[in-house]
């Protein structure tokens, strides 16, 4: 990730959503089947963990000071992490080009998009008024630091640890059926 001296913990972990969502772009760039494709993605979801790894680290114990009671961001931003681990696993095992490769990478993608803007929306605010400028300083070097040395590897799913129901509707259904089930439409029987 970037290694640039002097940003405090938001700015890392900011420059670090900004890297990734540029590595997603150029992924999106490359057609299906190109083998640098999958070296890139590869790299990007290595990446990813490690970036995971120093949020996990650094950014939500202190997401948990200031936070109103009963709310949720905390805990929906670790699930997310759970369910990107999860995916970065599946990622490994499967075959790199198959059509399956191709849904977990796009759904890899779209969750770790949507979780950057929530993480920067709502838990980058609370933690920069809470929290003193040198100690976000110190946090931000630590955060390098852990990037540089975390496994690219997420650990094994523990029995706590499920994925998100898959929303994508398999490509091998014809358009009527996807649209049915898209939409939810009663009747999904061809007319």
């Amino acid at each position: 990730m970037a290694t640039e001296q002097g940003l405090d913990l938001l700015e890392q972990l900011t420059t670090d959503h900004e890297v990734l969502r540029v590595r997603f772009s150029e992924l999106a760039g490359l057609p299906l089947g190109d083998p640098r494709r999958d070296r890139l993605a590869s790299l990007t979801a290595d990446t990813l963990v490690r970036h995971l790894a120093a949020e996990d680290e650094y950014l939500y114990p202190l997401a948990r000071d200031g936070r109103p009671p009963h709310d949720d961001a905390v805990a929906h931003g670790l699930q997310t992490h759970t369910a990107l681990y999860g995916l970065v696993r599946e990622l490994e095992t499967t075959a790199a080009g198959s059509t399956e490769f191709d849904r977990l990478l796009a759904r890899l993608i779209e969750e770790a998009t949507g979780h950057f803007g929530l993480e920067e929306a709502q838990l980058f605010p609370t933690v920069r008024a809470n929290a003193a400028p040198p100690r976000l300083t110190v946090l931000g070097e630590q955060a390098r630091e852990t990037e540089r040395t975390a496994s690219p590897h997420p650990g094994p799913a523990g029995p706590h640890e499920s994925l998100p129901p898959d929303d994508l509707v398999a490509p091998e259904l014809t358009w009527h059926e996807r649209m049915h089930r898209l939409f939810r439409f009663g009747d999904t029987r061809e007319n």
